[in-house]
């Protein structure tokens, strides 16, 4: 099974990287920040290793939304908007249907959940949300800011990401993650440079 689970993410990895490399390098620095948070919330080692995991591949979906609206530069329609809220789904049939995958598929079709309950595409609050997709939410949000993205090409710095952040606690994101998550920049230790041969080039072997 562990063999069957390597093969099909390496594959999974290398679909991404054909189709959108952008997206293939947010993947790569998720997968890192929700690591980290993972562990600074002393989490045990396997748990982490799917974390990692989730993060590399929670956009897997994407590949089944079209290009006019994946990369579209303008605002989203209504109709396209709903079109890309359906990316975690996908992104779960394509993982779940892996043997050994099933924990990290629910991690991957909830990273879009709110705290509060406004989230999609389940609308699970709280602690009904998996831990896993709790971190990947403050991972792939914090990324999101920081980076250029199609939508917008003037990234936030950590600082205002983290401002943000703070001022969505509770109601986008957990409170206690986002207060770990910043203590992790607060320490610098978020340098994806620093730890790039242990968590991108053999990061098959944490699985």
């Amino acid at each position: 099974m562990r063999s069957t689970l390597i093969y099909a993410a390496r594959v999974l990895v290398r679909v991404q990287e054909s189709r959108f490399k952008s997206a293939c390098l947010h993947s790569q620095r998720v997968a890192f920040y929700a690591l980290l948070l993972a562990r600074e919330l002393g989490l045990d080692e396997k748990y982490q290793k799917r974390v990692y995991l989730a993060g590399l591949l929670h956009d897997i979906g994407k590949i089944g939304i079209p290009d006019f609206i994946l990369f579209k530069r303008g605002k989203l329609t209504a109709e396209e908007w709903e079109e890309i809220k359906r990316h975690p789904v996908f992104s779960y049939e394509i993982l779940s249907t892996i043997p050994g995958m099933k924990e990290i598929s629910l991690m991957v079709l909830h990273h879009h959940e709110r705290y509060d309950g406004t989230g999609y595409p389940v609308g699970l609050t709280a602690q009904d949300i998996p831990l896993g997709a709790r971190i990947l939410a403050v991972a792939d949000s914090f990324d999101a800011m920081t980076t250029e993205r199609i939508y917008r090409p003037f990234p936030l710095s950590r600082e205002e990401a983290l401002k943000e952040m703070h001022c969505c606690a509770g109601g986008q994101f957990d409170p206690l993650l986002v207060e770990v998550f910043s203590r992790l920049i607060g320490r610098g230790e978020t340098d994806l440079s620093l730890y790039e041969q242990e968590f991108t080039t053999n990061f098959y072997s944490k699985i």
